[in-house]
């Protein structure tokens, strides 16, 4: 039989950076890891190949 991995789902794992985080507000270290909603959605909006550049700074609140 098929596995779940094999109808095209798209998988991306999110993790901690192999590297030191500055100690700060624990939003703040989050958001500095990629790991905040902003970059969560971002991440899978990406996943999906649908990403473009002002897309990406919408959802950073950068617009």
């Amino acid at each position: 039989g098929e596995g779940a991995l094999d109808r095209g789902l798209k998988i991306r794992t999110l993790v901690l950076p192999d590297r030191y985080i500055d100690h700060d507000k624990p939003e703040k270290q989050i958001a500095e890891a990629g790991l905040d909603a902003a970059s969560i959605a971002a991440a899978a909006i990406h996943a999906l190949g649908a990403l473009g550049k002002k897309t990406r700074a919408a959802l950073r609140g950068q617009l």
